[in-house]
């Protein structure tokens, strides 16, 4: 039997939580929906728990080992049937009305592929918290076209809370899988591929889902050293998903910029953006240009600009390294000529 919604959850390890996920799904008010869950090698019996749920619309499979967030995402998603897919994460849950008004608001706009809410962040025990990231943002946007949002995903990030998201199952088909090389942006990088496919994006006021914050920064969009680390790493290839956008996309996103610094709207649409990204000031964002540059130069001039920017930005600290060499050997001499 299909169901209108799949409501895919990706676990592991999150035993505490589990089943309030679970239950809060099948406390929703609409209810033709199936769960589809894919518990990517707890050890902590999260599956056991899932287990202990009888409803038939439950879709459990336990992967053997430990595969990553974005295959444990693609491995839930080749089972759900679905016409829409509903994102929930094993440490949230949805909140009351969730499904209903999204799955209302998608009947009403055939022109909306995904349509997302705000979260509502709590903590371990279900008490207000404060989220990590900016997802009030789009509410400021004047618009919601797909040059509004590409150009806030370049220059500030992401701003979309996936477990508040409802996906036409469509979409996937047209876009592909999450990418298995991404830990912390897979979310992002897939909101960037769906604009760039021609889809249109909607968030709504409402809160849809309670985001835990975990204790001890466990989450994986925490503010932990490797996870910062491999945003920036991350960040920097999911930024050459403009770079394949159509030209005329490219100069729709980066419209306001080019006005306002006066650029000729003739240069090749890849150094626009390579230029777009050495304003940011970021080493992410200046790796990326510098590799573009290098990828796409064709003239002396290109070469030329490329090697005196690549002259000038210290991406990857070696002069602040240099530096911390050098003061640590004068207070070693100092300390041994005492």
């Amino acid at each position: 039997m299909s169901h209108k919604v799949s409501v895919v959850v990706k676990s592991y390890n999150h035993a505490p939580y589990v089943h309030q996920t679970i239950q809060s799904v099948l406390d929703q008010s609409f209810q033709d929906f199936e769960i589809v869950v894919t518990d990517d090698g707890s050890t902590d019996g999260t599956p056991e728990i899932v287990r202990q749920f009888r409803d038939e619309r439950i879709k459990l499979e336990v992967l053997p080992r430990n595969n990553g967030i974005s295959i444990a995402m693609n491995s839930v998603l080749a089972r759900a049937s679905g016409e829409y897919i509903a994102i929930l994460n094993s440490d949230d849950y949805a909140l009351p009305g969730r499904l209903e008004k999204q799955v209302n608001f998608l009947e009403s706009r055939p022109d909306i592929s995904a349509l997302f809410g705000l979260p509502l962040a709590v903590d371990e025990d279900g008490n207000k918290n404060k989220p990590f990231n900016d997802f009030q943002r789009p509410l400021s946007f004047r618009d919601f076209n797909r040059a509004t949002w590409l150009n806030s995903f370049f220059f500030r990030g992401n701003c979309l809370c996936a477990p508040t998201a409802m996906i036409r199952r469509s979409v996937y088909a047209d876009v592909g899988s999450y990418d298995p090389r991404l830990t912390n942006l897979q979310d992002f990088d897939m909101w960037i591929r769906i604009l760039k496919s021609g889809h249109n994006m909607f968030l709504l006021p409402d809160q849809f889902t309670a985001f835990r914050i975990r204790n001890g920064n466990k989450n994986m969009s925490a503010p932990r050293p490797d996870s910062l680390l491999r945003d920036m790493f991350e960040l920097a290839q999911i930024l050459k998903q403009y770079c394949s956008m159509e030209p005329r996309l490219i100069f729709e996103v980066f419209a306001g910029e080019v006005a306002r610094a006066g650029i000729d709207t003739s240069i090749r649409p890849e150094f626009l953006v390579a230029d777009m990204a050495l304003s940011v000031g970021s080493p992410a964002y200046d790796l990326f240009a510098l590799q573009l540059l290098f990828d796409k130069g064709e003239t002396v001039d290109d070469f030329h600009r490329l090697s005196n920017l690549a002259g000038s930005l210290d991406i990857f600290g070696a002069l602040a390294l240099r530096d911390c060499k050098a003061k640590l050997s004068k207070k070693a001499g100092w300390f041994a000529f005492r």
